[in-house]
């Protein structure tokens, strides 16, 4: 990411981009004198100019070497829609896009009226997270004076994989790398707790709600409605967990959003988990795919169902998903990878052969070097598996 994101707007809009790349584009192919002159630093054929050149040259212009770049940006710093201020504080993600920004002065500002921040937390991701995503040496030094946790556990929670540290190896940050040891080896006093986490009896109803969910009582379930509009969300998961059909169908009908991860699931959506399992719950995968959610739906943590059954290894679960128009070369935020790339960091060979046998591109002209199925492979020790991978 280019240090000049802050030529964007406070809330970047892709839709808005979009549109001024059709615009310049339209202005070119008029032969709009002012228009051929924005594209000429950038696109040398300009009579020939495409959509594409026109989405580069606003992704030059906005300081990004690439449209691909850009892209990923507006999208990382758009509030998830499954964000819950009232699990995880209203300033949260205002500071982490700050902080994924480098945005110093704000940060510190921040941090002056609230310490606890330096831990603050969304989906298992710190702040020292968000800095290495960002590949933000300053940020990275700023957090750890504040007290950030260097081995905070991440999404997948485990400590040598999805720590800040492990992020900045696997992406080649030798500065961020160094900061981050030397951290853990001359450790500084934590940062003050923080638990915004609220106990009250929305949260309490929401806990019957997920236990009726499981039980697959619809009839518990629909007083629980009546009595309390809006608690049908909380009862989604553990219905698709116990493959309730009947209740997530009732749920769904009642209100509930098929296309939003519960908060204390590994940030997977319904989609999911009902094909993440060994045995895929393909009835209610269609379910769902029938209640308009679409194969390609990632959660707030940029990563759709594809990667999740890349990871897990379940073939059957990702061809059936492919055959109904999932993107085999979705790129997720947090890893940056594609699917065929997720399989190559778990290490399932099967899977990746099955994805390249789908049509899989060992490489991507958006891949991040360090981000490719190979690169991967070859960090995780698979030497068969990156040979197999490699692109050459």
């Amino acid at each position: 990411m280019s240090a000049s994101s802050s030529f964007l707007p406070a809330r970047p809009s892709l839709e808005q981009l979009r549109k001024r790349a059709k615009e310049l584009l339209g202005d070119v192919r008029r032969e709009d004198p002012t228009a051929v002159a924005r594209l000429r630093p950038h696109i040398p054929t300009v009579k020939r100019a495409t959509l594409a050149d026109a989405q580069f040259v606003i992704a030059r212009e906005h300081g990004f070497a690439s449209w691909a770049k850009l892209k990923r940006h507006v999208l990382a710093v758009e509030r998830p829609g499954d964000f819950d201020e009232a699990n995880w504080g209203h300033d949260t993600w205002p500071f982490l896009v700050a902080v994924f920004e480098g945005r110093e002065a704000a940060v510190r500002e921040m941090l002056r009226v609230d310490p606890t921040l330096a831990r603050a937390e969304y989906a298992y991701m710190q702040p020292l997270h968000y800095a290495v995503r960002g590949g933000r040496p300053t940020m990275v030094r700023l957090l750890i004076e504040a007290g950030a946790d260097p081995l905070a556990e991440g999404w997948s929670r485990q400590i040598d994989e999805d720590t800040p540290l492990a992020r900045a190896r696997d992406r080649e940050q030798s500065e961020i790398v160094a900061l981050l040891e030397d951290a853990i080896a001359h450790p500084r006093p934590p940062g003050p707790p923080r638990d915004v986490r609220t106990t009250n009896a929305w949260r309490e109803l929401e806990n019957e709600m997920f236990k009726i969910g499981g039980s697959g009582d619809v009839t518990n379930a629909l007083a629980m409605i009546r009595d309390h509009p809006g608690i049908a969300q909380a009862g989604l998961y553990e219905a698709i967990h116990h493959d309730r059909q009947e209740m997530v169908r009732f749920l769904i009908e009642q209100g509930a959003d098929p296309t939003i991860p519960w908060r204390w699931a590994c940030w997977y959506t319904p989609l999911m988990h009902s094909l993440r399992y060994p045995e895929p719950r393909y009835q209610t995968a269609q379910l769902l795919l029938d209640h308009g959610v679409q194969p390609n739906d990632t959660n707030g943590l940029g990563m759709a169902t594809l990667h999740i059954l890349a990871k897990e290894g379940t073939i059957a679960a990702a061809a059936w998903l492919l055959d109904r128009g999932a993107d085999i070369h979705l790129h997720d935020r947090e890893y940056e990878s594609t699917p065929l790339a997720w399989a190559a960091r778990a290490g399932r060979e099967n899977m990746a052969t099955f994805l390249l046998s789908r049509g899989a591109k060992r490489v991507l002209p958006e891949d991040e070097p360090w981000a490719t199925a190979a690169a991967w492979a070859r960090r995780r020790g698979y030497t068969r598996l990156a040979e197999l991978l490699d692109a050459r």
